[in-house]
């Protein structure tokens, strides 16, 4: 009986881990906004252009969903994965030359606000300053082709403490007068009645145990 108890047990609390992903999309480009390469010797790296057809978009995933209070609090450790593009660049957790720089979240008053921190290195670690690297602050702004002048090194990989967007090779869009908007999904159920109900996995489960009880108060009765 005690097997059949601890089973359940572990099942409900299994039940109520929800993964939640935050997902953004940002307005496209603006004309005022981006600010293109000029030209693209050998050697200068990836050359590439915004226009007003791209835009800001992407998602991130947590084991939980996070809690209401959050005020620009950084949540960088409890992504499980995340995707994003600025129309040139994706941002991919299972891309090795892509740093997850930083996330920070506010979620008070039922807002949700991120702010979220990538780069990808356009050459495989080991890196060096002068090395070509694309970024983005997703809702801010982004670089493509920028030269790094300070190497940072964080636990999620390298990052740029500087970044030179400026040369003729480069492109980089200003933040937008325009922002996007979040929306999250996969969060638990929230019932309408209000008295407290265990929920459909409740149900099931507690109908589980009361099955359990009974072949065991069967199994007593047969000896």
């Amino acid at each position: 009986m005690k097997k059949y108890l601890v089973f359940l047990a572990a099942a409900l609390l299994q039940a109520d881990a929800w993964a939640a992903t935050y997902t953004y999309t940002g307005p496209a480009y603006s004309p005022p906004d981006l600010h293109n390469f000029t030209s693209c010797p050998p050697g200068t790296g990836n050359c590439g252009a915004y226009t007003t057809a791209m835009a800001q978009t992407g998602s991130f995933t947590t084991a939980a969903p996070l809690p209401s209070n959050l005020n620009s609090q950084d949540i960088t450790a409890q992504l499980t994965s995340y995707s994003f593009s600025d129309g040139l660049t994706t941002y991919s957790s299972g891309d090795p030359q892509v740093t997850l720089v930083s996330v920070s979240a506010t979620t008070t008053g039922g807002v949700l606000d991120f702010s979220v921190h990538l780069v990808r290195w356009q050459t495989p670690a080991p890196h060096v300053i002068g090395d070509h690297l694309d970024q983005v602050l997703v809702t801010e702004s982004g670089q493509h082709n920028a030269v790094c002048g300070n190497i940072q090194v964080n636990p999620q990989g390298d990052s740029c403490g500087t970044s030179n967007a400026g040369g003729v090779f480069s492109s980089w869009t200003d933040a937008s007068s325009t922002v996007g908007s979040w929306t999250v999904t996969g969060l638990p159920p929230v019932a309408t009645n209000a008295v407290p109900t265990l929920g459909e996995w409740g149900l099931l489960l507690l109908a589980l145990l009361m099955i359990s009880v009974g072949w065991m108060t069967m199994g007593r009765r047969r000896m």
